[in-house]
């Protein structure tokens, strides 16, 4: 995994409640990020340093398989469709 969108996610969590699971190669278990304080590029091309109030995390990006995170946002209202006729098509039909 390039270490941008990770980067980027991880930011997103810093001062969170969000959880983040990584899935590392030949890693039989993912491995569950939280309470994220701070976080740093390496000089490497890959390496982020991630700090959480338990832990000091370094990760290596090109091993991560996949990352996953619980959605927030389903706790939003979700607008009900308005009751009535579908809207009428703005292409004209051709005869």
């Amino acid at each position: 995994m390039e270490r941008g969108p990770l980067l980027r996610i991880l930011l997103d969590m810093k001062g969170t409640q969000k959880e983040l699971d990584l899935i590392i190669s030949g890693q039989p278990q993912p491995l569950e990020i939280q309470n994220v304080v701070e976080v740093d590029e390496l000089h490497s091309s890959h390496g982020i340093r991630v700090k959480t109030r338990q832990n000091y995390i370094w990760i290596d990006a090109s091993h991560v398989a996949m990352a996953y995170q619980v959605r927030t946002d389903l706790d939003e209202d979700i607008p009900a469709r308005v009751p009535g006729p579908p809207p009428k098509s703005r292409l004209k039909a051709k005869v």
